[in-house]
């Protein structure tokens, strides 16, 4: 299959782009993050809660990137840009055969380049692969209020994450990048800034790449959204149900090393065939230049 760099067709509004750069994006960002972060802890004085709650950490997370997308939002639309061509139709149909095999395997792939990280840093700082090993697990007893620190967690990690990350990323980034350097590189690079921004770089950036092909194909964000938040969704059901499970298990060591090859070998026979079955031929259109502004 050919694998070149395709670039969009040339139609009226791709110019409109240009305003939704990476840098202005980043600023943006940056901003509107040191402003939220600067109101949560004036809000924390007010309430019988300590600055340093992990709560705080959530509604910043949350209302930043809400923030962030309704931004990218209206400074497209002020650039003549259709933004509801980005998301696509929201009722296109799912591929729940495809979705159910793709998404359980990159939780496994996860799972695997996590603790070869954590394998890596170990031979070199074993107390730092030690810390890293036990900030996997929950925060829920540093908090004052468990109860809103849990349902923060969940609508953080499943609902605002897997919606506002796929609009800036898949979203905004591949479109903005895809039409500067062309489909494939522009898919790369949004993908390795995904996963370079989460603690699971390899990982996340695989992930990134799934997520931007399902985006590709469906021509919709509501396809990479679900799988996203359905990855979320298995990731905290298995985080939470193994919880006492990194206490009991020895310093990191040989299992660890020998566990993650397993699991990058199991998920490597569903990961790797979609990736090659499914990118993009010479001449794909980004969603952009392909949805029609009526059926969004």
């Amino acid at each position: 299959m050919s694998r070149s760099p395709a670039l969009p067709p040339a139609e009226p509004g791709s110019a409109g782009f240009s305003a939704l750069k990476a840098r202005y994006l980043l600023l943006a960002f940056l901003s509107i993050n040191g402003g939220v972060g600067l109101g949560v802890v004036a809000l924390a004085r007010l309430l019988p809660l300590p600055s340093d709650d992990p709560v705080l950490a959530y509604v910043v997370y949350c209302v930043t990137f809400v923030l962030t997308c309704i931004w990218s939002w209206q400074r497209g639309r002020r650039a003549h840009l259709q933004m509801r061509r980005l998301w696509g139709n929201w009722r296109a149909a799912i591929p729940w055969g495809s979705l159910l095999r793709v998404v359980p395997a990159l939780v496994v792939l996860s799972m695997g380049t996590t603790l070869l990280m954590l394998y890596w840093v170990s031979l070199s700082f074993p107390e730092l692969a030690e810390s890293m090993l036990d900030s996997l697990g929950e925060e829920e007893g540093e908090t004052a209020w468990p109860q809103v620190y849990q349902g923060l967690r969940w609508l953080s990690i499943a609902v605002v994450a897997p919606i506002t990350e796929e609009w800036l990323f898949r979203g905004i980034l591949l479109h903005r990048w895809s039409l500067k350097w062309g489909l494939d590189r522009g898919l790369l690079a949004s993908s390795v800034v995904f996963g370079l921004l989460h603690p699971n770089p390899l990982g996340l950036t695989v992930f990134g790449l799934v997520m931007g092909l399902l985006y590709l194909k469906a021509r919709s964000l509501s396809l990479p959204i679900l799988a996203h938040a359905l990855n979320n969704i298995l990731a905290l059901a298995l985080g939470s149900l193994g919880g006492g499970v990194v206490e009991q298990v020895d310093p990191i060591g040989s299992f660890h090393l020998y566990y993650s090859l397993c699991c990058l070998v199991l998920a490597g026979f569903i990961v790797i065939p979609f990736l090659r079955c499914d990118w993009p031929e010479r001449g794909a259109h980004l969603p952009y230049f392909v949805n029609c502004p009526h059926s969004c």
